[in-house]
């Protein structure tokens, strides 16, 4: 059986309607140690509007789940849409939420945004757990 841990990483911020129209309200994102790979997950973070995010599944070298992108070929930490786990029994495969199964190399088109980790406190620990210092890419689908 696949170990498991899960934590919230960010601030998660109930926002009354008044408060959110001067503050607004911020998110976080979900590491999932699954094994010996990471699924990050957003837990209210995801606010790009990037038209076009499109590349494959990959694995960065720090074992973090990610995307390759097809027009600069380089891998990418990825926040994916909340709810997408780790398909138990079938090496690193993923279920998107509304999108469906995805294996290492397969080909994903969504939407979101590329985030700087050194500009996002709620990124400091994905980029500490993936070894990373440039962008995270941020994706939805739908």
């Amino acid at each position: 059986m696949i170990q498991r841990r899960s934590r919230i990483v960010g601030p998660l911020t109930v926002c009354v309607v008044a408060a959110a129209a001067l503050a607004g309200c911020s998110g976080g994102v979900t590491l999932n140690d699954v094994g010996d790979v990471v699924l990050v997950t957003d837990a209210g973070f995801l606010t790009g509007d990037d038209p076009s995010i499109q590349g494959t599944v990959a694995v960065t070298d720090a074992r973090c789940i990610g995307i390759t992108d097809t027009t600069q070929g380089a891998t990418y930490p990825t926040v994916w849409p909340r709810g997408t786990s780790l398909v138990d029994g079938a090496g690193i495969t993923i279920a998107i939420s509304g999108v469906g199964v995805r294996r290492l190399g397969d080909q994903v088109d969504g939407a979101g945004g590329y985030y700087g980790v050194g500009k996002r406190p709620v990124l400091d620990e994905v980029a500490d757990r993936c070894a990373w210092e440039g962008e995270v890419i941020g994706v939805r689908f739908g």
